[in-house]
């Protein structure tokens, strides 16, 4: 009966968590009555020290996680100024390409539209969108007459078009 309220008890203890901080030396050679109560408290040594061995990987796991939580954090920080540097640079190549877009669109504007026409529907279509955007319209018309009905089709239908330029930074 002893034997039973004492499993109980002990049962109790380690289902509530109050025998994890284990006392060393349960085993005492003088206080104990049974061969029955000396292997129970044997294995609650045993307990013990494998909740320990427990307790001590489970420190090094955390340590070893906060260090790579660091290394992750610092790799986010670099990453993320990378990506600034990044958006930067394209910024200012975005400006310097619409300059000289700029330029060659008031270039364009002083040719012959005939001759400005063949050379616009050589080029790239986006290139010549921006080019005829930047040239007074009446030149524009002047130039868009001279193409072929398809190509003069496309570009002016670029004029109807609003760009969306993409700001999320993905």
């Amino acid at each position: 009966m002893k034997l039973r309220v004492l499993l109980l008890v002990i049962t109790l203890m380690f289902s509530c968590g109050m025998l994890y901080a284990a006392p060393t030396g349960l085993v005492d050679e003088e206080q104990i009555s049974s061969v029955e109560e000396r292997r129970i408290l044997v294995s609650i040594e045993d307990e013990y020290a494998k909740l320990d061995e427990r307790e001590a990987k489970i420190d090094n796991r955390e340590m070893e996680l906060k260090t790579l939580e660091s290394e992750v954090d610092k790799k986010l920080a670099a990453m993320q100024k990378l990506r600034n540097e990044l958006v930067k640079l394209l910024d200012r190549k975005a400006a310097e390409e619409g300059e000289r877009i700029g330029e060659l669109s008031r270039i364009y504007e002083k040719m012959n539209p005939q001759k400005a026409s063949l050379l616009i529907k050589e080029l790239d279509y986006q290139l010549a969108v921006d080019l005829l955007l930047g040239i007074k319209k009446k030149t524009a018309g002047k130039i868009l007459d001279n193409l072929d009905t398809e190509t003069a089709t496309e570009l002016s239908k670029a004029f109807t078009e609003i760009p969306v330029k993409d700001k999320s930074g993905y």
